[in-house]
């Protein structure tokens, strides 16, 4: 029933979020160049003196055209849980706001608003920035953080080497 119920769910923010794919602009950034179902990547490396190649995580961020977002880890092998959501707005060409209601990962984002800025590499790759000023006891953080984000696009056709 839990598999069941994830599929259903995981398909619904998908197919939310399949419109943003068919809209490009290639003269500015606009809230369509946003929206979609991104992963998270983190970049990994064998040596000290390479920054390595982009490895994608169980983490995944869907920017819906209605103004929602959701964040949510896939649990191999279990299920998945939904780490962050709420509202969303485009501010400039290179900045939007989330509008927190609950997030599990930083629950110190709860009821609060976080600008991200962002740049986007050939309507693909998506590196955020945003800033932390506390912890969630209220310790002082004041740090930077950076992501960088791979969109998830839907391909031709099912691959023949997935078991669902």
């Amino acid at each position: 029933m839990k598999r069941h119920l994830f599929t259903v769910v995981l398909a619904a923010m998908m197919l939310a979020a399949t419109g943003a794919q068919a809209q490009k602009s290639t003269s500015s950034f606009t809230p369509a160049n946003l929206q979609g179902i991104w992963q998270l990547c983190h970049y990994v490396s064998e040596s000290v003196n390479s920054t390595g190649s982009l490895r994608p995580s169980f983490t995944f961020k869907v920017l819906n055209e209605g103004g929602t977002f959701n964040n949510f880890t896939v649990i191999p092998g279990s299920s998945a849980i939904i780490t962050g959501s709420g509202q969303w707005e485009q501010l400039t060409d290179d900045s939007y706001k989330e509008i927190t209601l609950k997030n599990i990962h930083l629950p110190q984002l709860d009821k609060s608003d976080l600008i991200l800025y962002f740049d986007i590499e050939d309507d693909e790759i998506l590196h955020l920035r945003y800033y932390i000023k506390n912890d969630a006891e209220g310790n002082i953080i004041e740090a930077w953080y950076h992501e960088t984000w791979k969109r998830v696009i839907m391909p031709d056709k099912f691959p023949d080497d997935i078991t669902r």
